[in-house]
């Protein structure tokens, strides 16, 4: 298949995913159809190996997947190279088992789901933690993989915020999937900028596009930023 042909391919694929009910869209596919995008590779392979995660896992519990990746497979955040765009590709992150918070809280959600341990992503300004879907005093750090309780979530809040942003309640609330993958191409589109990646940017700009909540802006983004193809 013709290279360019191939990468519009993607992008559709994407748009597709990302459609829909907001609630609905599924992490790994999107996450990983985004990474296709950005790496220009296919990545069924990586759903597999989410598979495999949880088939490991026996312990049916938020706390018993929590220790299962972080302490017995040893998923962490990558505090060295933080603003690498790896650190946002979900096959990447599942094989190096280093990611971003955001990435990992994916990886926590999606191996739960296969292993009926529902949990929910909280879009917390300044970092993102998973809670369990039918406990809203049970929560984990991605980055840290350590256990938080609703008070632990708001004192990392604080923490992280120093003064700058007062506390919120709704801070841990749920945060519907598609909103997740928003905040994932947020955080891309930072990182290319900050390296001055222009055909990174016009991917992610086409992908945003594929985001109905952005309206005609994110199209016209697009537009512009797509000009390094032309």
């Amino acid at each position: 298949m013709d290279p360019g042909a191939a990468q519009f391919a993607r992008l559709a694929q994407f748009a597709t995913v990302v459609a829909g009910d907001p609630a609905a869209v599924r992490l790994d596919d999107a996450a990983l159809a985004m990474a296709a995008v950005l790496r220009a590779r296919p990545t069924d392979a990586a759903a597999e190996l989410l598979d495999e995660l949880a088939a490991g896992c026996t312990d049916h519990s938020l706390d018993g997947l929590r220790r299962h990746l972080y302490e017995e497979l040893g998923f962490a955040g990558d505090a060295e190279h933080y603003d690498s765009p790896h650190n946002s590709f979900l096959d990447v992150v599942l094989a190096r088992r280093r990611g971003l918070p955001i990435l990992l809280a994916t990886v926590v959600i999606e191996v739960g789901r296969r292993c009926q341990v529902p949990c929910v992503g909280i879009g917390m300004p300044m970092h993102f933690l998973v809670r369990a879907a039918d406990d809203d005093d049970a929560f984990v750090d991605p980055f840290s993989g350590e256990a938080l309780d609703r008070l632990g979530a708001r004192r990392r809040f604080e923490v992280l915020a120093g003064g700058r942003l007062p506390w919120d309640d709704r801070h841990l609330e749920p945060t519907p999937a598609r909103l997740i993958v928003l905040r994932m191409l947020t955080n891309l589109g930072a990182s290319y900028e900050r390296r001055a990646d222009r055909v990174g940017l016009a991917l992610v700009a086409r992908m945003r596009a594929a985001i109905p909540e952005l309206g005609d802006g994110a199209a016209a983004e697009a537009l512009r930023l797509g000009a390094v193809f032309n």
